[in-house]
């Protein structure tokens, strides 16, 4: 007895006619998804997932339950349900499924219309539309029936289209009636509109056939935003020329091309680009972008001013490669609607799909036509709609990157820059309205993202709302719930529009980029995104690479990627669908990778022991650096997202990252001179470490503290958290801070010209060090002596600690430790008036600085070049080593460096008589002092003006510059005796210190030249 498997409608099982009872919701799903796969095995773990959304631990026991019960009832029928090692399969041999039938019959039609016999043809749809009795599987939800359904959906209306077109020819008089119901359940589908429209117009019913399409073309201007297209377009203006009753032919010549946007804008080098592409021979570009950009707008406006150059025809495909609810369109489906275009009707369509893409290659050979492919899934739907000769162009629009297209050339669009977002959203909007805020309209613009979708509902609804002003707009789109209604219009809106590229990801792809939306910084690499979804780095990389062909993800620079803004709030979105429990370990993961990875990267810019190494569960998948040089550059890379990590940590409670990473990152800002923003990350650091009452962290966190003040001149604070640092790791017997806190401490009360208090501290230092075996710390602490001893006037003591420390760095190939030591001996030589000995350590400073990129090194290093060579009479040169100091500070934002490099030049230009310059140049320093907060660098400046003032015989206001600076020094400092000098002996000339001290005309009897190399 023949068995029936009907799943076009309802789940029935039909037994020689008879219903069979199949059981519970369950079983009836189970044997529905086994039937979608009719003959294949489908696996425990899928049918787990299309059972339940949130599967219990007995899932596959109870998919054996549930399996069991299908057995019985189908093999009571006479079926057969087998089991595998991996799943299920239904057996299908003599047994009928509807769904099959429907195609079978559908193929007959197809064979039937070629051979010319269209009653045939229309009765085998008549036989496969009656099949349907609802909806495919009606009743029953899983994600693969949901799919099944839709995709069923669309070819049954493409039956229904088929019969009716095929009925058309037949001139069934019953047709017009049957179309009215099928044109009202499916309004927006323009192709049973113009079925309907051309029998109509058979009838000799003009007035009607014209009034359903104002009716579409009304629907899909409220519905869509969008205009008829190029068929139902193409009809209208045919029936307006004709009379009723008569034939309608189509144009075999003709556009096809949807309508271009009257307000298209900010695309003009693009359109440059690619109406320079469009040359001789066949070429094929892909406009390549994430949903949204304005791929297709580009594409059509591109095609129209195109037009004269492709006589033959201008044709027009939606592929419909991400388009909501519908499924894509298959590349043979794709050259029956080319074929159409054409001229080819319905009956004369070849049967094979071979055939009729043979046809199409046939009529488009040796013509200049043009074919717009819009929204393209991959290259093999485009593959086969390739025109077929040279002196063609096809256009391609689709949000993947069609790498395997043969021959193809890809634009990448970007989003708009914000002169030309501005210019759109102002085009769309009331002009007026959005000149009379320009602050607030590029922040609408910049809240947009610069994406022409957002920009185009933003501006429509701000446009429908007269009594919004900019402002409010503004409000709007700043908070991402908010921000994401306002870019929603009735049923189309951009996360929608982003969510179709998500949709079509594998799983663990899905998850990658869910996960991404947790992402706190800028950008991130392979190995953030490895440590974030706990997968290998090349499982991410591949990951990665995949949402960057989809266009979900962009990069910017090599190895780096990151998300559009938009995109961003549409992957924290579906981020917030993560239990907490995976969203918190997988920040975990992230936060681990980070402090490893600046760890690692922070030992090779440290000289000698680190004062702290973290704990840390999740090691970095990240490779160690082979080199400083290296290690800076990937910092440099990173700096954003680390800051962006500690304040997320901070405020979402990861305490032990907010207070580690800020710590661990100090040798990576010592190196660049960095100490803008660097006290706010230090004041997190403060705050998490009492939360948790870590002492061992709230010392560090002070330390921390202590270097981002330093700079600012703030002595006193300074010099109060570091003895709270210090007493912290005296009590906890925690010997690495205390030492490095000791030698912080010292600086400090070197800086304040507390000499003498000075070197206790870091006699105390290189003694803790001692105890630690930290030769190199040791030695750090005895450079400080040096200096102390240099200030103190204790020269030959001070040469003998440098040398000790220039012997060590070398032996243990510290390029860092070297470099500051020649510094120190050169500054050494020129306190002593040994300018001619100081010029060759401070030339190998230069070198050697510039070898690792220890900016900062040399922008001190070549500072006091200047100055020795000012000293030495040598003013040409002095001026062009201080200017290229300068740049090299300006260019990495060192600010003190780059007041000494200023006040370098201005001394130079002093020494020469260019008092006007000298002015200048130390009022520049002054300026950039006083921004930053600089004390020591404004009292170099104050002096500089004040050598000035004397120059000029202004000796009262020598006398007042130089009254201002001397308060900032204190103490022993060598700057203190110099001033009381000059106010001593004011306008007196053969009083000298070392910022006017100059043997003009003076040459060094060995000559040392700084090599010249360009800085990176």
């Amino acid at each position: 007895m023949v068995l029936e498997y009907r799943l076009l409608g309802p789940l029935e099982l039909r037994r020689a006619g008879s219903l069979v009872e199949l059981g519970g919701e369950r079983q009836q799903k189970l044997l529905a998804v086994l039937l979608l796969n009719a003959g294949a095995v489908v696996s425990f773990d899928r049918l787990v997932d299309e059972l339940w959304d949130d599967p219990p631990q007995t899932a596959r026991r109870q998919v054996s339950n549930a399996a069991a019960g299908v057995r019985r009832v189908i093999g009571a029928a006479g079926g057969r349900l087998v089991t595998t090692t991996h799943g299920y399969r239904v057996q299908i041999s003599g047994e009928t499924v509807d769904t099959a039938v429907f195609h079978a019959l559908v193929r007959d039609a197809d064979a039937a219309a070629e051979a010319g016999l269209l009653r045939e043809a229309a009765a085998s749809l008549t036989d496969a539309l009656a099949l349907w009795r609802g909806p495919l599987l009606d009743g029953l939800v899983s994600s693969s029936i949901s799919t099944s359904r839709d995709a069923m959906a669309e070819q049954r209306l493409v039956a229904v289209e088929r019969l009716a077109r095929l009925r058309l020819e037949l001139d069934d008089p019953a047709l017009v009636a049957e179309l009215v119901g099928h044109v009202a359940e499916n309004p927006l589908r323009e192709s049973l509109r113009a079925t309907l429209m051309r029998a109509l117009y058979r009838a000799g019913r003009q007035g009607d056939a014209l009034t359903v399409f104002e009716e579409g073309r009304r629907l899909l201007a409220e519905e869509l935003g969008a205009d008829p297209g190029p068929e139902l377009r193409s009809l209208h203006e045919q029936m307006l020329r004709s009379e009723p009753g008569g034939a309608l032919e189509r144009e075999r010549v003709g556009s096809f091309l949807p309508y271009d946007t009257p307000d298209f804008t900010g695309r003009a080098a693009e359109v440059e680009q690619l109406l320079g592409l469009a040359a001789d021979g066949l070429v094929i570009l892909v406009v390549e972008g994430m949903g949204g950009v304005g791929k297709t707008a580009l594409a059509v406006h591109v095609a129209h001013l195109l037009r004269d150059r492709y006589p033959d025809g201008q044709y027009f495909v939606d592929l419909r490669g991400h388009t909501d609810d519908v499924r894509p369109m298959t590349a043979d489906e794709a050259v029956d609607a080319l074929l159409w275009q054409t001229g080819v009707p319905a009956h004369q369509m070849p049967l094979d799909p071979a055939s009729r893409r043979d046809r199409w290659r046939e009529r488009t050979a040796g013509k200049r036509v043009l074919v717009l492919l819009d929204n393209a899934s991959d290259s093999s739907q485009v593959r086969p709609l390739l025109p077929g000769g040279p002196g063609s162009l096809v256009l391609v629009t689709s949000r993947r990157q069609l790498l395997d297209l043969p021959g193809a050339v890809p634009l990448p669009l970007d989003v708009l820059e914000p002169n030309g977002a501005v210019e759109l959203f102002g085009r769309i909007a009331s002009s007026d309205r959005v000149q009379a805020s320009r602050s607030a309209t590029e922040e609408v613009v910049a809240l947009c993202g610069g994406l022409p979708l957002a920009l185009r509902i933003a501006a429509s609804r701000f446009r429908r709302r007269p009594q919004w002003t900019m402002d409010d707009l503004a409000g709007q789109l700043r908070d991402r719930r908010r921000r994401d209604r306002t870019f929603t219009a009735d049923d189309h809106s951009v996360s929608g529009v982003i969510a179709l590229s998500y949709r079509d990801l594998s799983a663990v792809r899905q998850r990658l980029f869910r996960l991404l939306g947790l992402v706190p910084g800028h950008d991130f690499d392979v190995y953030a995104a490895a440590a974030l979804a706990g997968l290998p780095p090349a499982d991410a990389e591949d990951g990665l690479e995949a949402l960057l062909e989809r266009n979900l993800v962009m990069q910017r620079d090599p190895g780096r990627y990151c998300l559009h803004d938009l995109v961003r709030d549409c992957a924290r979105g579906m981020a917030e669908e993560l239990s907490a429990d995976e969203a918190h370990t997988a920040l975990d993961r992230l936060f681990d990778h980070y402090l490893g990875f600046t760890e690692s990267h922070c030992a090779t810019l440290t000289m000698g022991a680190p004062r702290f190494t973290p704990e840390i569960a999740f090691p970095s998948p990240a490779p160690p650096p082979d080199s400083p040089e290296e290690a800076l550059r990937r910092l440099r890379a990173e700096h954003r997202n680390l800051v962006a990590a500690v304040e997320h940590a901070s405020k979402h409670g990861w305490l032990t990252h907010a207070w580690q990473l800020p710590f661990v990152l100090l040798p990576y800002f010592q190196r660049i001179g960095q100490r803008a923003g660097v006290l706010d990350l230090a004041d997190h650091a403060v705050r998490a470490a009492r939360t948790l009452d870590d002492q061992q962290g709230l010392a560090l966190a002070w330390q921390a503290v202590a270097f981002a003040l330093r700079e600012q001149g703030r002595n006193l604070e300074v010099r109060d958290v570091l003895e709270r640092s210090v007493a912290i790791c005296r009590a906890t017997g925690d010997l690495p801070a205390l030492a490095g806190g000791l030698r912080d401490l010292g600086v400090s009360l070197l800086q304040a010209g507390s000499l003498t208090e000075a070197a206790v501290r870091f006699e105390e230092a290189r003694q803790v060090a001692r105890v630690l075996r930290d030769d190199t710390n040791s030695v750090n602490s005895a450079i400080n002596l040096g200096i102390v001893a240099c200030q103190l006037g204790q020269h030959d003591r001070a040469r003998a600690l440098f040398e000790v420390a220039l012997t060590h760095h070398q032996r243990v190939g510290s390029v860092e430790g070297e470099a500051i030591t020649l510094i120190n001996i050169g500054w050494l030589e020129h306190n002593r008036e040994r300018d001619t000995v100081a010029l060759d350590p401070l030339a190998r400073a230069v070198r050697l600085c510039r070898s690792i990129g220890f900016v900062r090194g040399e922008v001190v290093a070549l500072s006091w070049l200047s100055v020795t060579y000012r000293a030495q009479g040598r003013l040409d040169e002095a001026t062009a080593i201080g200017l290229e100091s300068r740049e090299v500070a300006r260019s990495s934002d060192l600010h003190e460096p780059e007041c000494d490099a200023i006040t370098a030049v201005a001394e130079a230009d002093l020494a020469a008589g260019r008092f006007v310059e000298a002015q200048a140049a130390f009022h520049e320093a002054e300026q950039i002092a006083l921004e930053g907060d600089l004390p020591l660098a404004l009292a170099r400046a104050r002096e500089g003006l004040a050598h000035v003032a004397s120059a000029l015989g202004e000796h009262d206001r020598a006398r007042k510059l130089w009254e201002k600076a001397l308060p900032v020094y204190q103490g022993e400092a060598p700057e203190v005796a110099q001033i009381r000098a000059h106010l001593a002996a004011l306008g007196d000339e053969s009083v000298l210190c070392s910022r006017c001290r100059t043997r003009a005309g003076a040459l060094p009897l060995a000559e040392v030249k700084v090599p010249q190399e360009t800085h990176h």
